[in-house]
């Protein structure tokens, strides 16, 4: 067991840990340890010297271990002016993640001319495209989808680009055309999107709804958003809820909170005070793939919040934090406070249980608020320890010391079991199949059943997090069984490889963080590989039985069975678990080779950041 110090964080609560340099608009966690930060193009104060010039930096890398961030150089130009940039609207980035800070973007440069093609490089896409949705496909390769040409609080038809692409392009560079994106219309930018089990893509925006054959074109109509807009500007927290052996891995989506204003406006604004708007407190939750394909209400939440983030943790939950009470996001001149379209932070958390009744599934027991707004511009990420790293907050137009301020700075939230000793994850796999053998871990001096029959192994697939959306996220736990052998006081937890059937539409391939989870207190994460590692069609086969659960009993001298002295259960080992476990209770290119180690790529404001592995040219 990993023991942690009595003076260590405080479970429930937050701290304040470090800097990351610039305001954390975009984030996500990398194999190499560290987190990676993207702002937009700013006059932010801390400056980077490279290629390009002096120029202020846009890009970060923070190591969460020493609370410690290195700045990292991006396309500028060298003349005068925080804005000198090239133009970003049709790039794709990459980057190799490292952990000795040499590893820098891999990025194509055009210039800012709006009026040019600017299109034709490799990492360029079919067109510009700023906030725009990307979901990794089975086969590890990405869709990206709709965005427009120039930004702005919603979009217009006049700058909309109604189409989807893939990267790597698919043959010939090409953007198929979605009349969904242009039907949605002004509400489809980070249009929310999930690969289906079926292949199919769920795809919601303004108050609609359709799943997608991407290869055909062809749409099935699903029932209408209720009571609130979800996607941006709106800001719903979104999540896939997480896929187990207990819910037969059916997909179920939920949504909560966003808004519902008399008008939404144009590109230029919502055309009146929208901060007088109270954020939607409603959650729906809907089963694209069941019988039942209708929105059902879920809990709803304590009060309205916009730009509210989902983060998973390992124990099964969701955690929620950030975001407003009033407004939305974007900025603006003529606002109550400042640019912001939001108002009213929210400063308070709350954790979700998706398998606890009606009624009861949101928690705030023991939790404690932060002193930091997060605002328009901030994100979250899930680190291996099962702390949230929580960053930025920029709702104007450039960096600003004023209310309500840029916010640079870095906090941690710990959630309850954080202190607790931690099962070990000893020797697991370095890569799972969809389908196979089994695999075997060692669950160490343990011969209690009712603490045994709680293990398990889960997966999160890591995100590109920004706006509150989470590209490629998704939580699933394996099948799983158990054997005690009490002559030798051990335990070991038989695990299945991912289900073969759907296979990679389940859960897509590329690096993942596997956890332990014994009586809802999970080890330190360990990143694994899902599937072969490359680009491509991801192999299949049928899962080999697990076998049943068992107490290998103690043999006497005589032969006979003699009772052996059980160990107590991780939850009980220690003097505040029995508190915690009340307040929360457990859940049921042409010439380019491409391969899945650790890279990622990404999009915002039309520079492609998309996640998974590596790049060898």
């Amino acid at each position: 067991m990993i023991k942690r110090s009595s003076n260590g964080p405080m479970p429930l609560q937050f701290q304040e840990v470090g800097d990351t340099g610039i305001s954390a608009q975009m984030m996500f966690l990398s194999q190499s340890g560290k987190v990676y930060v993207l702002d937009k193009a700013e006059n932010n104060p801390v400056n980077v010297t490279g290629k390009y010039g002096a120029h202020p930096a846009w890009g970060a890398e923070y190591d969460p271990n020493t609370n410690t961030s290195y700045t990292l150089d991006g396309v500028a130009t060298n003349t005068s002016g925080a804005y000198d940039d090239t133009d970003g609207g049709t790039a794709i980035r990459m980057l190799d993640p490292c952990s000795d800070e040499s590893c820098n973007w891999l990025q194509g440069e055009t210039s800012f001319n709006t009026s040019a093609p600017d299109t034709g490089s490799w990492l360029q896409m079919t067109g510009r495209r700023f906030y725009p949705m990307v979901e990794v496909l089975e086969d590890g390769t990405l869709i990206v989808i709709g965005g427009d040409t120039l930004g702005g609080y919603v979009n217009t038809a006049a700058q909309d680009n109604p189409t989807y692409e893939f990267f790597p392009p698919r043959g010939a560079a090409q953007a198929f055309p979605l009349q969904f994106l242009s039907d949605t219309l002004p509400l489809n930018l980070y249009a929310l999107t999930w690969l289906m089990p079926s292949g199919l893509l769920f795809m919601q925006a303004n108050r609609s709804t359709i799943l997608l054959n991407y290869t055909s074109q062809a749409t099935v109509n699903l029932p209408d958003m209720p009571y609130a807009a979800r996607v941006y500007p709106a800001s719903a927290a979104s999540a896939m809820l997480p896929l187990t052996p207990d819910n037969n891995y059916e997909v179920t989506i939920l949504f909560c909170g966003g808004s519902n204003p008399p008008q939404w406006g144009n590109d230029q604004g919502p055309g009146f005070n929208i901060t007088t708007v109270a954020a939607d407190n409603t959650c729906v939750r809907i089963s694209p793939e069941s019988n039942n394909t209708q929105y059902q209400d879920d809990d709803f939440m304590s009060e309205g919040r916009s730009m509210g983030q989902f983060v998973y943790l390992p124990d099964g939950t969701l955690w929620l934090g950030g975001g407003v009470g009033m407004g939305t996001a974007g900025y603006g001149a003529g606002m109550s406070i400042g640019q912001s379209y939001g108002q009213n932070p929210v400063y308070m958390p709350a954790v979700y249980n998706h398998s606890a009744s009606p009624g009861s599934r949101w928690n705030r027991t023991g939790l404690t608020a932060s002193n930091n707004e997060r605002m328009y511009h901030s994100t979250s990420v899930l680190l291996p320890d099962s702390s949230i790293l929580i960053s930025g907050s920029n709702p104007n137009a450039d960096f600003t010391t004023v209310q309500w301020r840029t916010r640079t700075d870095t906090e941690r939230w710990y959630p309850w079991f954080y202190n607790n000793p931690r099962p070990i994850l000893s020797n697991p796999p370095s890569s799972l199949s969809y389908g196979g053998d089994s695999f075997d871990l060692p669950l160490g001096s343990l011969t209690d059943e009712g603490t045994v029959a709680t293990a398990k192994v889960v997966l999160i697939r890591g995100s590109f997090h920004t706006h509150v959306v989470g590209f490629g996220y998704r939580f699933l736990q394996l099948q799983s069984t158990y054997t005690i052998d009490m002559s030798s006081g051990n335990a070991t937890l038989h695990v299945s490889q991912l289900p073969g059937n759907p296979g990679p539409t389940l859960f897509q391939p590329g690096p993942a963080l596997m956890f332990l989870v014994v009586d809802n207190v999970p080890s330190i994460g360990q990143w694994i590989m899902v599937g072969t590692g490359e680009l491509g069609p991801q192999p299949t086969q049928a899962n080999a039985p697990l076998p049943a659960s068992q107490i290998k009993a103690v043999q006497n001298a005589g032969g006979n069975s003699a009772p052996s002295t059980a160990y107590p259960s991780i939850a009980a080992a220690t003097s505040n678990s029995a508190a915690e476990r009340l307040a929360f209770p457990p859940f049921p290119s042409p010439s380019t080779t491409f391969t899945l180690k650790p890279l990622l790529l990404g999009l915002f404001c039309g520079v492609v950041v998309i996640k998974w592995g590596s790049v060898s040219i």
